[in-house]
């Protein structure tokens, strides 16, 4: 029961990793990130043309961003932040296996996440970036004065949107609506 306390515990902290979008006036932790990505992807799902593992979708969703917990979120417009990126969430994995009653099973999720090794990982890569496009949207303190510029954002997102049409179109959908909201 201690073991599985610390792993619990531990995990938790997920909500208290910032990121750099803003909710109302404080900045969104990665647990709240998650969340949004399962409930978007629960939703988009639907849309798309080829049979995707719900399960599997939401499951990835879960987990794909726990190395936070250790490694905290790394901002794609901030080029310091991207270097240690990989090397930072590698140890901060390393301390979660530890942790975690099933370790082989995590590891699987999160290879699969990362090299989108299925469909269902590449799905949620996708709603992963149309995520931070919504965040945006309700963020009324978004502007365009914080380095995230649209050949950013496109440069960034496009190879993992473009996986479906449904999410390519959404995507879309979404940079003409912050555009028009002077976000882009």
């Amino acid at each position: 029961m201690e073991t599985l306390l610390k792993c619990l515990t531990e995990l938790e902290k997920l909500k208290t990793v910032e990121r750099g979008l803003n909710v109302g006036n404080r900045k969104e932790s990665s647990a709240e990130h998650t969340w949004s990505c399962m409930l978007i992807a629960d939703i988009v799902i639907d849309f798309i043309d080829e049979p995707l593992d719900r399960g599997k979708v939401l499951e990835l969703l879960l987990y794909h961003d726990v190395v936070e917990v250790y490694a905290g979120d790394a901002k794609f417009n901030n080029p310091d932040e991207m270097r240690l990126k990989v090397q930072k969430e590698e140890a901060a994995m390393e301390k979660i296996l530890a942790l975690l009653p099933n370790p082989n099973r995590y590891k699987s999720i999160i290879t699969n996440y990362e090299k989108r090794t299925s469909k269902e990982a590449q799905f949620a890569k996708a709603i992963d970036c149309i995520d931070s496009c919504v965040r945006n949207l309700n963020d009324p303190g978004k502007s365009t004065e914080d380095g995230f510029t649209e050949d950013l954002i496109r440069k960034k997102y496009t190879p993992y949107v473009s996986k479906f049409k449904f999410t390519l179109d959404l995507f879309e959908f979404l940079m003409v609506q912050l555009k028009a909201q002077n976000k882009l």
